[in-house]
């Protein structure tokens, strides 16, 4: 049975810790020093891993007076995290409060190429939704076993747990009239896990369920269908789900075909939505409206890249986010009254802002900047000022961070990209420094890169130059591909986005050499997944580095023996090889291990439990060859690391490493 109702025990705890919220005043008396890994391990996060703008870190009441969030902080004594459900008012002058526990960090699964639960590592998302008229929150809580549907009255401030599921819950709804909870998740993948467990008395057929890399067993199809269920928010008692149940609970569904955003007025008379033409594969999505029945056009170029809509309460204005600049590394905002002029701008920053909400005049959204992690932040819809709501860590303004100056620069393809050079707390420019380049993602909070593993401000707390390099466009952009097998090949042939992306590292290391301000005898680099093919790519093609550290390693053709059959195929129809005999030329340009008289250099390795295999026979190849090549293998881990023991591991070993071989 999928779910049971616990109205019998709504009053009981699940065993978790309850994170605790600091004091604003606690920053001002503590005294200012430099930030080392375990401060970064310690912060305090809310909502997804990254700065995606369809990321809901929040959910914002009604009637705009509430933010509801989970925030969750590493213990790496415990090798745990406490968790908090918190409820923050939405204006300036009250303060947060914890409400409940948020569940335990659970790791993940991805659904791809046919299989569902491939590990993933980030953190399981929870489920945040406010009732109609604003008085109850539903929301989910992770475990190990199951998931759970909890409510917290406004009212008498108590908290109810509804039901518990022995699958995910996917999504999550109020009914219009508020009598009752809505949640989609997919029962039926229970009796395929036993069907698994059965099959492997007859031995299990090696076919496109398998992923070799993860497990010795098939993983389960990722077509179990997805099944739309109700609950009384009173007590829990399983209700018929009521006909606009999809409509409420992927309201996305309705969207026009390819729409990334979309908004109504409150009168419905006007809608605006963002979307590509579906001709050109990977197209930014372009704003369209109608109003009162016309459509309203907009060729402006501010018009397109757009991600976020909103209208105002009297639907006479529509304010809009939207990417703009050298590899959408800026963010705007525009507020617009259609057929009354162009686009106004409200906003124009580096800063990531994303999951904004309209509360009356201001936008409600999360944001991180270089070197502030993250919070949430009001901006004004009349002038696009912005002031903070609530941050979880008013306790970080005490550290002294490197300085940050963002580059932006072209390589040999014509393609721009930009990155963050990190320097030293002080540096006057006296020395050159070793250089340590962190991928491949630049937005956002400057922490550790994409996978989070190498501490940037830490890094540069202990004398290191830190370049955090934001990968350019795909090579395959540039030729306009019309499906995803295009987009694909034109990467592939003769490595070109590869190349594109050494290029773009070249000309970085090259100006700030000629700059004097790094050592080019000590230039680092590091990565995880793209970027750790970015990585050793550029190992293969260039005597610039002197050290490495990977994440995930490493592509070659005895990595795709154990990634199953059907990513394999996938592979393949992108333009790898199929067979041993025709893939010796391709090779040597796309593997460390096959390349022809590369550079011997240090390596290490810190790999998940789930794709250590994939690099075994890199390192069988290197180690047999004499290179300094070691490697670390992390326990329950999947394609990201979570626990805060081995993430804890891995920051001090990365800088101690790096301190060995390149002596800051």
């Amino acid at each position: 049975m999928a779910l049971a109702s616990c109205a019998h025990i709504s009053q009981a705890k699940a065993q978790v810790t309850p994170c605790t919220l600091p004091r604003p005043a606690a920053a001002e008396a503590s005294e200012h020093r430099a930030i080392n890994s375990d401060d970064l391990l310690r912060l305090r996060d809310f909502g997804e891993l990254g700065v995606a703008i369809t990321s809901e870190p929040f959910e914002l009441s009604s009637d705009g007076k509430w933010i509801a969030l989970q925030i969750r902080q590493a213990d790496s004594t415990t090798n745990d995290y406490c968790t908090a459900i918190v409820l923050a008012p939405a204006r300036r002058g009250g303060f947060p409060t914890v409400i409940d526990d948020g569940g335990k960090i659970v790791g993940a699964y991805s659904t791809a190429y046919g299989a569902a639960e491939v590990p993933k590592g980030i953190p399981k998302n929870i489920l945040i939704r406010w009732s109609p008229d604003g008085a109850n929150l539903a929301y989910t809580k992770n475990f190990l076993d199951r998931s759970e549907i909890w409510r917290f009255d406004l009212a008498d401030r108590s908290t109810h747990r509804l039901a518990t599921s022995d699958v995910d819950i996917e999504e999550l709804a109020w009914a219009l009239d508020g009598s009752t909870i809505l949640y989609s998740s997919r029962p039926d993948r229970t009796a395929a896990r036993k069907a698994i467990e059965a099959e492997s008395r007859e031995g299990y057929h090696y076919d496109s369920r398998f992923r070799p890399l993860y497990s010795d067993r098939p993983l389960i199809s990722a077509d179990v269908p997805l099944v739309h269920k109700a609950i009384r928010s009173a007590d829990g008692t399983e209700v018929a789900p009521p006909k606009e149940s999809v409509q409420l609970l992927w309201p996305w569904s309705t969207w026009p075909e390819g729409a990334v955003a979309y908004a109504v007025s409150a009168s419905g008379d006007s809608v605006a939505w963002s979307a590509s033409s579906g001709q050109i594969f990977g197209e930014k999505p372009t704003l369209a409206l109608r109003v009162d029945g016309q459509i309203v056009p907009c060729s402006q170029a501010k018009c397109s890249n757009v991600q976020g809509l909103w209208w105002s309460k009297d639907g006479q204005t529509l304010y809009f986010e939207r990417r703009a600049g050298v590899a959408d590394g800026r963010t705007e905002f525009y507020a617009w009254m259609p057929r009354r002029g162009s686009p106004r701008l409200l906003l124009a920053t580096a800063d990531s802002i994303f999951g904004c909400k309209l509360a009356d005049s201001d936008l409600l959204c999360a944001e991180e900047t270089a070197t502030k992690p993250r919070t949430l932040v009001a901006i004004s819809t009349r002038n696009g000022a912005r002031h903070r709501i609530f941050d979880p860590n008013p306790d970080f303004e005490r550290f002294s961070l490197g300085t940050v100056r963002r580059l932006e620069w072209s390589n040999d393809f014509g393609i721009s990209t930009f990155g963050d050079l990190v320097l030293p707390p002080g540096y006057q420019g006296d020395r050159r420094l070793p250089l340590v380049i962190v991928q491949y993602d630049s937005k956002g909070f400057l922490r550790g890169g994409t996978g989070d593993e190498y501490p940037i401000q830490a890094l540069a707390a202990r004398g290191f130059a830190v370049l955090s390099f934001n990968r350019p466009p795909w090579f395959a952009y540039t030729m306009a591909p019309r499906s995803e097998d295009e987009f694909n090949q034109f990467n592939l042939r003769n490595f070109a986005d590869r190349r594109s992306n050494l290029s773009s590292l070249e000309r970085i290391i090259h100006q700030l050499d000629v700059e004097k301000i790094i050592d080019p005898t000590k230039v680092a680099i590091t990565g995880l997944s793209d970027g750790a093919v970015t990585a050793t790519f550029a190992l293969s093609h260039s005597t610039l580095f002197s050290a490495a550290i990977l994440s995930t390693c490493c592509e070659g053709p005895f990595a795709l023996e154990i990634a199953g059959s059907a990513l394999d195929d996938y592979y393949v129809q992108a333009g790898y090889p199929a067979t041993n005999a025709n893939g010796a030329a391709f090779w040597r340009s796309g593997s460390l291990a096959n390349a022809l008289n590369p550079k011997i250099l240090p390596i290490l390795i810190q790999a998940s439990a789930a794709e250590y295999r994939m690099a075994l026979g890199t390192y069988r190849e290197l180690r047999h060859r004499g290179w300094p090549v070691d490697m670390f293998v992390y326990p329950d881990e999947g394609h990201i690391k979570i626990w805060p023991s081995h993430r804890q591991s891995i920051y001090n070993r990365n800088v101690e490493w790096l301190e060995l071989q390149l002596k800051p």
